[in-house]
């Protein structure tokens, strides 16, 4: 796979929001998923390749983590203690406050969950937004392989218009199969979301909406209140640690490729 750059960019800063604290999996970011790789740092070195990034940080509220990413030549940026419960939108706000090296064009929000999609995704993800200036936020989905995400709820589905551009989230299986002779690919949002700067702020300043609070997906937030949303597909055999099933999941798949 390659992503052409293109030469006279926006200035784009990606940032990985890493959080301490997890429900289903404490201190998840730190679990192992090679014998001397933790989830943060696969998910930090393989952001690091991706071309289209002037800088890459860390912003995370845990001593831990920090060290971790430090370690293997991170740059972090620390949350305010009592600040650290905020999402990882509201996680990437708070870092750009004190980041002063330049000013992006382009805000990239990475999960630190999701190690198994290349770089290339983050590339894609980002040039959907310099192709077209009118789009404000761009995300990627994956195409779903295993019918079991189809009905699992840690799985985010996504559903787009023939022009990519998103109609609706759900964390339940989505279409309906009325008509279950028809074809259909079934897609799950990946952890990247770009945004212009200009958005970002925006976005923080929206009040949450019905959708977003009932199926704790804040993506509807920029769905309800009338902004456009556009998706890069792929085929990126990606799936993010949101279970204890799921991690063992991603450790089995990164010690197979590895």
């Amino acid at each position: 796979m390659s992503v052409t750059i293109p030469e006279n960019r926006p200035k784009i800063l990606g940032v990985i929001p890493a959080r301490s604290g997890s429900t289903r999996i404490k201190h998840k970011m730190l679990e192992s998923i090679l014998p001397n790789k933790t989830l943060v740092q696969l998910t930090f070195e393989r952001s690091k390749k991706a071309k289209i990034l002037d800088e890459l940080i860390v912003t995370t509220d845990s001593d831990e983590i920090e060290k971790n990413v430090r370690d293997v030549g991170g740059r972090v940026i620390r949350w305010p203690l009592p600040l650290a419960s905020k999402n990882g939108t509201e996680g990437v706000a708070l870092a750009l406050e004190q980041f002063k090296d330049f000013t992006p064009d382009i805000v990239v929000n990475i999960w630190g969950d999701e190690p198994l999609y290349p770089p290339e995704a983050i590339d894609e993800c980002v040039n959907l937004l310099i192709k077209d200036p009118e789009l404000q936020v761009s995300s990627v989905a994956d195409r779903i392989t295993d019918e079991v995400m189809v009905v699992e709820p840690s799985i985010v589905k996504v559903l787009t218009d023939l022009n990519n551009n998103v109609l609706s989230f759900s964390r339940a299986t989505v279409p309906f199969p009325y008509n279950p002779k028809s074809s259909y690919d079934h897609y799950h949002i990946i952890g990247v979301m770009a945004m212009r700067l200009e958005f970002l702020h925006k976005f923080l300043k929206l009040p949450q909406t019905p959708l977003e609070l009932r199926e704790g997906i804040e993506q509807f937030r920029i769905l309800e209140h009338g902004f456009r949303m556009g998706i890069v597909k792929g085929n990126y055999r990606n799936l993010g640690v949101n279970t204890p099933e799921e991690l063992e999941k991603v450790r089995a798949i990164v010690a197979g490729r590895t």
